[in-house]
């Protein structure tokens, strides 16, 4: 099976051409190709698939074979293969995912390749949470006897952002990803106010855990930070795997690079 293996700010992923699937099914391919030790290794799978309301669309799996809506780190990455392998036709483009339309620019080259996001929600309901969280309320949780204060909101697909000086031990990290308000487990991002225009972020994504990077996440960061004052409408992210910019406008914008590092084929029955 011929890969491509790609990284935004730390953030790996494998991307490949549905029909070199050869039939296969999509999510026990991402579980094989993704492991760290008896794949290739990846935070996740991109797919490219024909689309009939955009230019391209992208599929996206977990490291766990699970389904994510919407990767900002991933989208880049699946733009850079989209116009390094000619198809598309134009540096701007629209690719479909499952958190909608999205546009995508490559027009200043792929160390700064920018992207759309849909708008964020800070109103949820079912299936994502136990019960209905409205704009502006703060979710306290507990786990493993502390307690946690979350901004959630769902940006192409579900966050909740901490705002805290300390560091955060990992079972916490995970307990909060897992706990029971959230049915289908969130992403949780844990940020550190530098300044009006920086932040620092760390993220533990469901179905991976620990990321250098996270797009979305990033994005979902800035926009909270900004949404209570604490930042600029366009700032920096920092994370463990480089630096994202992100800038809240009508529509939230994410930009930052998209790295080849390798290309090949795998048997995919070795996995």
């Amino acid at each position: 099976m011929k890969f491509t293996k790609y990284h935004g700010t730390g953030n790996d992923f494998i991307v490949l051409i549905e029909k070199d699937l050869e039939g296969r099914e999509e999510s026990e391919t991402a579980k094989a190709l993704c492991h760290r030790n008896y794949g290739i290794g990846a935070d996740g799978l991109l797919i490219v698939k024909e689309s009939q309301v955009a230019d391209l669309k992208m599929a996206y799996y977990n490291q766990d074979g699970s389904v994510a809506p919407m990767c900002g780190n991933g989208l880049r990455c699946f733009a850079r293969f989209a116009h390094e392998n000619d198809l598309v036709e134009n540096d701007r483009f629209q690719v479909e995912t499952l958190a909608g339309i999205l546009p995508v620019d490559v027009s200043s080259g792929y160390e700064r390749i920018r992207i759309g996001l849909m708008k964020p929600s800070f109103h949820l309901t079912a299936p994502h949470v136990r019960r209905e969280v409205y704009e502006g309320e703060i979710l306290n949780l507990a786990v493993n006897g502390r307690s946690y204060d979350l901004h959630v909101l769902f940006l192409g697909t579900l966050h909740a952002v901490v705002f805290t000086e300390d560091e955060v031990p990992y079972e916490d990290a995970d307990g909060l990803c897992h706990h029971e308000f959230f049915p289908e487990h969130i992403n949780v991002n844990f940020v550190k106010v530098e300044s009006e225009e920086a932040i620092r972020l760390l993220t533990f994504e469901r179905g991976v855990g620990y990321t250098l990077a996270c797009g979305t996440g990033a994005a979902s960061a800035q926009v909270t930070a900004h949404k209570l004052g604490f930042t600029k409408p366009k700032a920096k992210v920092h994370v463990d795997g480089g630096m994202l910019e992100v800038t809240v406008k009508d529509q939230v914008f994410l930009e930052g690079p998209a790295v080849c590092i390798a290309k090949g084929e795998m048997e995919i029955g070795q996995a």
